[in-house]
């Protein structure tokens, strides 16, 4: 006698739903981590750029004041005022309020100088909220100008600003502070 076996193999309706059921828990866990991923990756580009951007006006005002003579004022200072290395006025400044400042400068050849209203030209970003803009300016006769730039920038509203600052001191030494 022969036995014959009903040998089907397959999965039942009860099996498949659960296996379909635990498949999408994974998908929609990690498909949110993705995007998680994805979000901060974006912010973290974009506090690059914003780091970029200042960095590269502070290394210009820097090296602009390096080569600079004639500083025009001494102390805390919302503004710089000299004349470059040719000859022209120069004034950085911030343009705009705290909301939406970005860091301006104005080149002059005529002695009348630059209106800081008027004539900056942004060399920062209008996406890089600068929050402050300060110049310390050291100005004695037996000394070559020192001048120190802190810029405030905020990257992240829950965070506060973050200040860069450079110090650079002028190759050109300046007896009695002004020209």
């Amino acid at each position: 006698m022969k036995r014959i076996t009903n040998n089907q193999s397959g999965f039942t309706l009860m099996e498949l739903l659960v296996s379909m059921t635990i498949f999408l828990v994974v998908l929609g866990l990690s498909s949110g981590i993705f995007l998680q991923t994805l979000r901060s990756q974006r912010a973290v580009v974009g506090i690059t750029e914003a780091m970029n951007n200042v960095t590269l006006a502070l290394e210009q005002i820097a090296r602009e004041a390096r080569t600079g003579f004639a500083f025009e004022s001494e102390g805390q200072l919302g503004e710089l005022r000299f004349r470059n290395g040719f000859g022209n006025y120069v004034a950085y400044g911030l343009i705009g309020d705290i909301e939406s400042g970005v860091i301006g400068r104005c080149e002059s050849p005529g002695s009348a100088g630059c209106d800081l209203v008027d004539d900056l030209e942004p060399i920062t970003s209008a996406d890089v909220k600068v929050d402050s803009l300060k110049f310390f300016l050291q100005n004695n006769a037996n000394q070559p100008p020192l001048v120190t730039v802190a810029i405030g920038v905020e990257l992240d509203k829950s965070a506060p600003p973050l200040v860069m600052q450079t110090s650079v001191s002028s190759r050109i030494i300046n007896p009695g502070g002004n020209e």
